[in-house]
């Protein structure tokens, strides 16, 4: 560029943040040496010990499981730790996931009886509608820019039965208060939209015109802060 001598050169590959794609290989390494399973591993050395049970615990109260639960649907399960206390529960006897990370998606395969969907990182196309009794995602939503996000509620509202439940968790302005907020501006500087900021009356109000009451929601921790958990039902 003139007297500078610089050459501008446009990228044809966008910045993504990788920093808490949780690696496959170490994972599993690392729960073998630590003699956990790998959900327990990931929860000790990336959140807090016992918050995938905990996640279930809540959702138990809220009803999520009171009735016959046949087919499932999870987004982005990554390695399975939510799923895999969701299938000992209700043994359903379909169950499919989106998951991006080829590595984790084809472990899954592996390790369960189930169908591993195209994933485009925005839609259920896949899925029938009214096809699924509970549809979740856990620590997914939180790292999508907000009109990815409408895209996924859109969606779980589309697949989910008359009478199934929709649970996912999400970063809402309880999730903010001034104290919470200075760990991440500490700890998560580098990140673009992570975590990305949702309306929880917003939430709500955008499920309940799709026939999605509102049934309840619990905090669970995501470091440094925490998320919330809400769980829909379709009428």
């Amino acid at each position: 560029m003139g007297l500078l001598n610089l050459k501008l050169i446009r990228s044809k590959q966008r910045f993504v943040d990788y920093r808490d794609y949780i690696p496959f290989e170490e994972t599993i390494e690392g729960a073998k040496q630590s003699n956990l399973s790998v959900g327990d591993y990931i929860d000790a050395k990336h959140n807090k010990p016992g918050a995938t049970q905990d996640t279930i615990d809540e959702m138990t109260k809220l009803g999520v499981f009171a009735e016959k639960i046949d087919r499932v649907c999870e987004i982005g399960p990554g390695s399975g730790r939510y799923l895999d206390k969701v299938l000992q529960l209700c043994h359903p006897s379909y169950c499919e996931v989106y998951e991006t990370a080829e590595d984790w998606k084809n472990w899954l395969v592996q390790q369960y009886d189930l169908i591993a969907q195209p994933t485009d990182g925005k839609s259920l196309s896949s899925t029938p509608s009214e096809s699924i009794d509970l549809i979740q995602a856990h620590k997914v939503l939180p790292g999508q820019p907000s009109l990815i996000t409408f895209r996924y509620f859109t969606e779980m509202a589309r697949v989910v039965n008359k009478g199934g439940k929709i649970v996912f968790d999400i970063v809402t302005e309880e999730c903010f208060d001034d104290a919470t907020l200075e760990n991440w501006l500490a700890t998560g500087r580098g990140y673009q939209h992570y975590p990305a900021l949702m309306s929880k009356q917003f939430t709500i109000d955008f499920f309940a015109r799709r026939n999605c009451a509102f049934v309840g929601s619990f905090f669970i921790p995501m470091k440094p802060g925490k998320t919330e958990c809400m769980v829909f039902a379709k009428k």
